[in-house]
């Protein structure tokens, strides 16, 4: 009697061989599931991270422009905070800017408005909050903390006449100051407390006066024991942009290299932007 052919089994090495394979798929999976993740996040988060709040050209007048940040609002261009940040929050405005030398006319020592996130009067809530001087070529840029609104710094001798670009950016509880891309002014919040951002609309080119005196306004410090607001400045602004987070220098050249936007939109159609050769790109 014949004997019967021996049973072919698995060697060791083909079950090894086939956890392999079992390990190498399970990686192959994961990889391919993370990646498909971090191009959905990254596909959600780039409207996210940058708001194009006023993406023309405006000129001040008699028209405030208004950002809606309400959401439920269908033209709402709304905001949203930094989120996840390895520097605490974060946040940057860009815009250009052109401010008229009518803008000094009056000599007087009055705050110019140029935009505010907050109420529709500038004031308490200033998230930022970006003047010119009306006596000088100086900005005033305020960031309310969680511990006082009254946080600022000016910036002196800023181009007039002229197209230039303005950086607004804050990492942490320091907030940077550039123009055309040089850094400028760099002011660290009172009391290492982190800066207080709000929920309300932003505003360009407000013509709402104010007037805040030691009397009325305890919290003015001794520098500036009155503060005058005169309406907006003489000017343009354009290509106005939120980030909810801080541009690093390259960022902010590919901005500068775009330029201010051609498109009008005003009624004053008679401050047209002669855009070209009109930069003030010097240190």
């Amino acid at each position: 009697m014949n004997a019967a052919p021996p049973v072919q089994g698995f060697s060791s090495s083909d079950t090894g061989t086939n956890i392999l394979y079992g390990l190498a798929y399970v990686v192959v999976l994961y990889v391919g599931l993370s990646v498909g993740e971090a191009i959905y996040k990254s596909f959600t988060a780039m409207w996210k991270d940058r708001v194009e709040l006023f993406p023309n050209t405006y000129a001040s007048g008699s028209t405030m422009y208004t950002a809606v940040q309400n959401p439920t609002i269908s033209n709402a261009k709304t905001i949203y905070f930094s989120d996840n940040r390895r520097n605490g929050i974060e946040f940057t405005y860009s815009m250009f800017l052109n401010i008229k030398s009518a803008t000094f006319s009056t000599g007087n020592k009055f705050l110019r408005h140029i935009l505010h996130k907050g109420y529709a009067k500038p004031y308490p809530l200033m998230g930022p909050g970006i003047f010119c001087w009306g006596d000088r070529n100086a900005l005033r840029v305020y960031m309310n903390s969680f511990t006082t609104w009254n946080v600022y710094t000016d910036i002196e001798n800023i181009p007039v006449d002229k197209w230039f670009h303005l950086t607004v950016s804050c990492k942490g509880n320091i907030l940077y100051i550039y123009i055309n891309g040089n850094l400028k002014q760099k002011m660290k919040f009172p009391n290492n407390t982190p800066p207080y951002q709000n929920y309300g609309n932003v505003y360009l080119f407000s013509n709402r006066n104010l007037t805040l005196t030691k009397e009325n306004t305890s919290s003015l410090d001794s520098t500036d024991l009155n503060i005058n607001v005169d309406g907006a400045i003489n000017g343009m602004a354009s290509r106005v942009y939120y980030f909810s987070y801080a541009l690093t220098y390259t960022e902010i050249q590919s901005l500068i290299n775009v330029g201010p936007s051609t498109t009008m939109n005003s009624p004053d159609m008679s401050m047209s932007p002669y855009l070209a050769d009109t930069w003030w790109t010097k240190p």
